[in-house]
């Protein structure tokens, strides 16, 4: 039972108390000062709480939840399952993901990564930019007042050394039969430079077989500035032909189902137990850039058929052309 809102005695300590608002005031052993002193209390206006930090009423899986929310309304379908897989795999992980978003650190996430010893520079870059992007979201809507980890040092991002060659390539064609849907979807890319998740999206909406080639409209093209027109040689144009259903996407596995990164993924971990090397799929479409450079195609033309906008991302990322003393004295000699 509460005390009432006036003086009392406490026998045991012979000293005057109070309650005020849940909180008790000592008044001292003289009932005449104790009386004085309470009157004065009561006079005093009515103290508010401090106000509640806004990370302090959200936890760690509330940001991520709402982050994901958002990210599945308005970013493409593949971005959002990448970032889900990233931020849950963490979440795995964390001893508690209902802390406030006071008590999240970076240690937290650099323990957990530093524990994942085969993970490349770049792919924990990427887990890093995966986590922090919900706290980023999380302060440009109000939801906190800043990123307790936005700090975080990434590491850097290394470049793609593998470039696969012709002769490279012969072999990884050729540890596929002829018609295998893996085969069809690499060498689609071969033959045209499109990127992975271009060949896994054609639809038989988007091939325009009278004009050679496949078009994704703005608004679904990497960017969403401007269509993606894939150019097609005579060789893809019959493989891709070969693939065309009546509707909906023309690759895919034997099943039927749409190939996925982590499945493409798959197919590269066993073509290594054949041959000893593990591929990816980008590999290929620097394979194409590479290719068609020491072809002689200049570099604009060469940016416009692999979907970039000018040729600086093909100088900065095919440098490697330069490097080759062969393809070198060969134009130097004409």
């Amino acid at each position: 039972m509460s005390r009432p809102n006036k003086p009392w005695f406490r026998t045991s300590r012979k000293t005057w108390f109070v309650n005020i608002n849940g909180q008790q005031h000592n008044l001292g052993p003289d009932e005449k000062e104790a009386k004085r002193r309470f009157y004065e209390l009561m006079a005093k206006p009515e103290e508010k709480p401090p106000p509640v930090s806004p990370a302090s009423s959200f936890s760690v899986v509330d940001i991520f939840e709402k982050f994901l929310d958002w990210c599945e309304k308005h970013r493409a379908k593949d971005t959002y399952l990448a970032l889900k897989y990233r931020i849950q795999m963490f979440l795995d992980a964390l001893d508690n993901p209902l802390m406030p978003v006071d008590c999240f650190r970076p240690f937290h996430i650099v323990e957990w990564i530093d524990k994942h010893s085969a993970w490349s520079s770049t792919y924990r870059r990427g887990i890093i930019t995966a986590i922090q992007r919900p706290f980023n979201g999380a302060v440009k809507l109000g939801y906190i007042d800043k990123s307790p980890i936005q700090h975080l040092e990434k590491p850097p991002v290394q470049r793609r050394e593998q470039v696969i060659t012709p002769d490279a390539w012969a072999t990884i064609r050729d540890a596929y039969r002829d018609g295998d849907p893996f085969r069809d979807l690499l060498e689609f890319a071969w033959e045209t430079g499109c990127r992975p998740q271009e060949v896994r999206k054609i639809e038989v909406r988007h091939v325009q077989l009278d004009k050679h080639r496949v078009v994704f409209p703005r608004e679904e093209s990497k960017g969403k500035k401007t269509p993606r027109v894939i150019y097609m040689t005579p060789k893809a144009e019959v493989i891709l032909t070969r693939r065309l259903q009546a509707d909906g996407l023309v690759f895919r596995n034997r099943k039927g189902k749409p190939w996925t990164p982590f499945a493409m993924n798959c197919r590269f971990c066993r073509l290594k137990l054949k041959l000893g090397v593990k591929f990816a799929a980008y590999s290929v479409r620097h394979g194409f850039a590479t290719r068609k450079l020491e072809e002689g195609l200049d570099h604009l033309t060469v940016a416009a058929l692999m979907g970039h906008r000018d040729g600086t991302m093909l100088a900065r990322v095919y440098s490697h052309v330069g490097e080759s003393g062969d393809y070198l004295r060969q134009k130097l000699i004409g």
